[in-house]
């Protein structure tokens, strides 16, 4: 080989060197700037959290937007010797992201709970003779006591914040009434809005009983930003953010679901069944843009259970058992500033 080939092969390292030199890798700048990161593959798209904030990135793209709003232009991160790395300029971006402390804690501002049903449509049904006397059992009615009582405990617990019931009497609402006053909410930066619809259950199986809760299956896609609603520059990265945001509302919804789950099997689990943690792509939860739930009290089909949810004791317990867990991911997402420490 060539004194010469030798001379490019050299200059060649060096610059690939200095190349790599001026480049931090993913670990040392999460360590550096005590942080934590989540990785989709398939996306090739990462969140960085970090204090309050979230800073998320794209493999190979020139930017980083930081709390889903503020797009700020980089040098990107691309991947090598294993891992992936940030250049410098990049790098001085985050770290000036992070120090600011630009953006308050998150926390939950609004509670909406949706009693289902209501006025002519009466949900599930349950018949039976009490004492020779003919005795019907709505959903709706059972549901709205349920939505009723929650709703005061709440409001006595977090006298700031905004408690709504979607129907405080027997008034029928379409499906799409529910979840537009939902999304409507005008919230400030940094707040939350969490739904939870509540249900009663019916089988052609008289036996069926317990209680369980559902969300919308992971795999759901739906759009979730307003293309009015963000900015120009932003608008070629929305199918990123919208499946970061869908990404979240699912951890948030499961997280919720779980805590109820609990607060029901602490208050009633010695007393019906509990049938578990369910996915489905209900209407009210895939089509209410937060984290949301829906719950089913109990089978109204069911004779005993149903003389149980007509019974206003074990029905304050269900509740009870609602609110402890409500308020546990309340706590726990605002502690944890969202669920990223």
């Amino acid at each position: 080989m060539t004194r010469k080939k030798y001379c490019l092969i050299f200059l060649l390292n060096l610059y690939l060197f200095s190349l790599f030199s001026e480049q931090v890798e993913l670990n040392d700048l999460l360590k550096e700037i005590k942080a934590k990161m989540r990785w989709n593959p398939v996306t090739e798209t990462g969140i960085i959290e970090f204090s309050r904030n979230k800073l998320v990135f794209k493999l190979g793209a020139p930017w980083v937007l930081l709390n889903y709003r503020e797009l700020i232009p980089t040098s990107g991160v691309s991947r090598g010797h294993g891992t992936l790395l940030f250049p410098k300029d990049t790098v001085e971006k985050i770290k000036s992201a992070v120090y600011q402390e630009k953006i308050s804690s998150p926390r939950v501002a609004v509670i909406l709970i949706d009693p289902g049903h209501g006025g002519k449509d009466p949900g599930a049904i349950g018949t039976y003779k009490i004492d020779g006397k003919t005795v019907r059992i709505n959903e709706k009615d059972i549901v709205l006591k349920a939505g009723l009582m929650l709703q005061q405990m709440l409001s006595i617990k977090y006298p700031d914040k905004r408690i709504i019931i979607s129907r405080s009497d027997d008034t029928y609402l379409k499906l799409e009434e529910r979840t537009d006053l939902a999304n409507n909410i005008d919230l400030e930066e940094q707040e939350a809005i969490v739904f939870i619809s509540i249900h009663a259950n019916a089988s052609f199986n008289k036996k069926s009983k317990g209680f369980e809760v559902w969300y919308l299956p992971p795999e759901y896609r739906r759009d979730l930003l307003n293309p009015d609603s963000v900015e120009e520059e932003n608008k070629e990265i929305m199918p990123i953010l919208n499946i970061m945001l869908e990404e979240e509302y699912t951890i948030e919804s499961v997280i919720l679901a779980k805590e109820i789950m609990k607060g029901f099997e602490e208050e009633v689990g010695g007393i019906t069944e509990n049938r578990g943690i369910k996915e489905q792509s209900w209407f009210v939860v895939r089509k209410a843009y937060m984290p949301s739930v829906l719950v089913e009290l109990g089978f109204v089909t069911n004779k005993e259970e149903a003389m149980l949810l007509q019974d206003q004791g074990y029905l304050q317990r269900l509740i009870r058992g609602m609110y402890n867990g409500l308020c546990r991911f309340i706590d726990d997402f605002e502690n944890t500033k969202g669920f990223t420490e």
